[in-house]
């Protein structure tokens, strides 16, 4: 595969329940390195950050479309190159199967591109229910152990990152989030038809994607997933140098 073609915009999509501040380690270290020649646009989830939730009902389809609209719009170009972590990388796969022409090139970061099992889905909703209306949700910092594989003296500075971001966010916005990653469908199959620079990238320590989930979407897209040792779900920013070196097949370097 080649690389995609100089200029071409970078959309970077969010993890749940974080905003777009998750990329800024990622941002800096692709500024260091040179790689981006394009725009560079980061989007919130509906409800997370300055993204207001909209009336219609959660959908990481409306999320893929809006984003494309928004990209052509902002940027004057047809394609970007999508990078998704976690619900980002459900939303990066939404565009793939909804609007292929969109998309030059697609990074994978600790996703997956199967559908909840039913237990998992139920889990979801359980969750949504709960933090209908509330201020946000109950222990950020719970969440965000969850999400931080680092160990050692690094970790707590990290952990306490995400569980600052974490606690920005009402209990509605992340409500919706669960809601439409529950109602997601399989997209292994859409994968297999991507003929675009793709890289997949997970973290060793990442409790909430196994290894084996990675390696599907990577061979479907023709391609062999990277596991990086000491860190979890947050990859780009726990080893933001180490993910931005391992994007660089997405850039025109």
């Amino acid at each position: 595969m080649t690389s995609i073609p100089d200029g071409t915009p970078v959309v970077l999509l969010n993890a749940f329940p974080v905003d777009r501040a998750q990329w800024e380690p990622l941002l800096a270290a692709l500024a260091d390195a040179g790689a981006v020649h394009g725009d560079v646009i980061s989007f919130d989830m509906p409800g997370i950050g300055e993204m207001p939730l909209p009336d219609e009902e959660p959908s990481l389809e409306l999320i893929a479309d809006a984003a494309v609209a928004a990209m052509r719009e902002a940027t004057g170009h047809d394609a970007a190159a999508w990078i998704g972590c976690s619900m980002g990388g459900y939303v990066a796969m939404a565009v793939v199967e909804r609007q292929p022409d969109a998309v030059a090139g697609l990074g994978l970061i600790a996703t997956r591109a199967t559908a909840d099992a039913e237990e998992a889905r139920a889990k979801r909703l359980e969750t949504a229910a709960a933090l209908d209306g509330a201020d946000g949700a109950p222990d950020p910092r719970a969440m965000a152990e969850g999400l931080i594989g680092t160990q050692g003296k690094a970790r707590e500075a990290l952990v306490q990152d995400i569980a600052d971001n974490i606690g920005q966010h009402s209990g509605d916005g992340i409500a919706w989030g669960q809601r439409a990653m529950a109602a997601r469908p399989e997209r292994t199959g859409a994968l297999a038809n991507v003929e675009v620079p793709a890289v997949v990238i997970g973290g060793a320590l990442d409790a909430l994607v196994p290894e084996g989930d990675l390696a599907a979407m990577a061979q479907a897209l023709g391609t062999e997933p990277v596991i990086l040792d000491g860190v979890g779900h947050l990859a780009a920013f726990e080893a933001p140098g180490e993910v931005a070196r391992l994007l660089a097949p997405l850039f025109d370097l």
